[in-house]
């Protein structure tokens, strides 16, 4: 029954980019998202990943910050994926390490390193996930670290929406931030494209975000 569970909640609610989920061999990925913020910065990420074999997803993740119209700094990484846990599990755990780079002000070597665990639900009538991610991002030339662990709960209403509520931390040496994002998820046509609509809220500040999905 939790084989059953596991793998409905997967094909119904479909967690859609990274985490724990491994991609099918052959198919890919692909993610942008938009926070704009009241004082017209945006926060732009860019996701895509692959499967280039069954125990074997490649991707690349980018994000860097744009105010009136120019990109300031950002991050980009490409990383491997494999998965952790048997085949017969209730959940997946699956680690990554990737290497990347800063750009825009500074630019320094990084290395990430990362977990994450994932779940099929069922509330109610409805099937959904579960994804906790931690993540390290390690400078290689000044010695310090990013420290990140985001949390997803997604919940499928119809067959054309779902809903998603997204809590990321972040932390290094000096400072660290906490983001509130729930989101709506519909999916028109034959689902290959969906479009994303929410809010990110961090210290009572409040910007919209919007997010485009593609499988290919």
């Amino acid at each position: 029954m939790r084989l059953i569970l596991l793998t409905m909640a997967l094909t119904l609610a479909s967690p859609a980019f990274g985490g724990a989920w491994m991609r099918a061999e052959g198919t890919g990925f692909l993610s942008y998202s938009a926070t704009v913020e009241q004082n017209s910065k945006i926060q732009n990420s860019l996701y895509v990943d692959y499967g280039a074999r069954a125990n074997l997803s490649l991707g690349i993740k980018i994000n860097a910050d744009m105010t009136t119209g120019r990109f300031r700094n950002g991050s980009g990484f490409v990383f491997a994926r494999e998965p952790i846990t048997a085949d017969d599990r209730p959940f997946i755990i699956a680690y990554e390490v990737g290497i990347g780079t800063t750009f825009g002000q500074s630019s320094e070597p990084l290395l990430l390193t990362a977990l994450g665990y994932g779940r099929g639900l069922k509330i109610g009538d409805h099937y959904g996930w579960l994804a906790v991610d931690g993540a390290v991002e390690w400078s290689l030339s000044a010695i310090s670290y990013t420290a990140k662990l985001d949390t997803t709960l997604g919940l499928t209403l119809n067959e054309r929406i779902k809903m998603m509520v997204q809590v990321f931390y972040s932390q290094t040496e000096t400072e660290s931030s906490t983001k509130f994002t729930p989101s709506l998820i519909w999916e028109p046509g034959n689902g290959e494209v969906s479009y994303q609509i929410g809010a990110s809220i961090e210290d009572s500040e409040v910007a919209l975000k919007f997010g485009l999905w593609k499988d290919f």
